[in-house]
């Protein structure tokens, strides 16, 4: 059986973290499907934005980090997605602070 290639070892890696994350944080199971945010991921080392090699060498609080912010942006814009326009400019007066 062949060995692992450097970027399933990093698809492997990240999926650990995600189903640490996915047991600490219900929001995250609830908004974010687990094969499409890895297939992101896969993407982003094809394009040559992050290499498997990145991936792995970095540590695994970077890593995490790197992963929690990911998920919260999606997670984000799962939630903007249910609001009604109105609701949509309530948030955005927000997060602008008018």
């Amino acid at each position: 059986m062949p060995a692992p290639s450097m970027k399933a070892k990093a698809l492997h890696r990240i999926s650990k973290i995600v189903d640490k994350v996915f047991e600490d944080r219900e929001i995250y199971r609830r908004e974010i499907d687990k094969p499409e945010f890895l297939e992101t991921w896969s993407t982003q080392m094809d394009k040559k934005n992050t290499s498997p090699e990145e991936l792995l060498s970095i540590t695994e609080e970077e890593l995490t980090h790197m992963i929690k912010q990911m998920m919260a942006f999606r997670a984000l814009g799962s939630l903007l997605d249910g609001l009604t326009p109105e609701q949509v400019e309530i948030f955005n007066a927000a997060v602008e602070g008018r």
